[in-house]
């Protein structure tokens, strides 16, 4: 899961593509510094030039993420990426150094997605940005009900036998359009209401298989889910999030 967006005037916030983000990062070789961190590990930062509670802000960004975090640091700007898949390694430069975040973007990938609210699933596999395989489908579920009493109980008896029954019918057309790719499968991504992927996951145990491969982050799918929407993903999923904090008033907010 990514950080929640810290509204600080100077800490500047940017959800970026993977070709925007690239697009901004400093130049390769330039002055200054780069520190590459795992998932939820600590990063250092010693600049006097900023405000503290921005510094710490970012330091709590970074020891917090899921994917890990990579730290520019240049005379003008000191940048905190918080990049879609997991840093792999461990590492300090004492200059510019984006080859190991560029690769950690521009990797193909095998990825398996899976968008899901009350009334509709649609999931697939990408090699890349690429669909390769997919299946959508939608099922009735009773929307909220006022009354209460017997009317309510009923309601609600009818709301949870819908809800299992479409779980159990994502999970059954997970299985058989996910086994053939499951060792290619890098990461499975889930997307929809986190408390209803929470209740889908305690019924079907089939992702159990995947262990740290299921990645903590959800993604936004608003509606229904459909086709479309799953092929509009790539982009969310590469996309990262920028944290940038001007020092000596030197970046342009722009």
């Amino acid at each position: 899961m990514h950080p929640v967006p810290y509204d600080v005037p100077s800490l500047e916030h940017l959800r970026a593509s993977r070709h925007a983000l690239i697009a901004r990062l400093p130049e390769p070789g330039a002055h200054g510094s780069t520190a590459l961190r795992p998932p939820h590990r600590s990063q250092a930062l010693a600049a006097e030039d900023v405000d503290a509670d921005d510094r710490d802000r970012l330091l709590e960004l970074a020891s917090g993420s899921a994917t890990g975090s990579v730290l520019l640091t240049t005379a003008a700007t000191i940048t905190l990426v918080i990049p879609p898949f997991p840093i792999e390694e461990q590492a300090d430069y004492s200059e510019i150094h984006v080859a190991p975040l560029i690769e950690v973007l521009e990797r193909q990938r095998s990825l398996a997605v899976v968008l899901l609210r009350l009334g509709g699933f649609s999931l697939g596999l990408f090699r890349g940005e690429t669909l390769v395989d997919a299946k959508t489908g939608q099922r009735f579920v009773k929307n909220r009900h006022r009354k209460g009493g017997q009317s309510q109980r009923r309601f609600d008896r009818i709301r949870e036998k819908q809800t299992f029954e479409l779980f159990g019918a994502v999970c059954e057309t997970a299985r058989e359009k996910l086994d053939p790719y499951e060792r290619e499968i890098e990461y499975v991504l889930f997307g929809g209401d986190r408390h209803t992927l929470m209740a889908f996951r305690k019924q079907c145990t089939y992702f159990e298989r995947y262990g740290q491969r299921v990645m903590e982050r959800v993604l936004p799918v608003p509606g229904d889910p459909r086709r479309a929407q799953l092929e509009r993903t790539p982009r969310e999923i590469w996309s990262s999030d920028l944290y940038v904090l001007k020092r000596d008033d030197t970046l342009d907010a722009s």
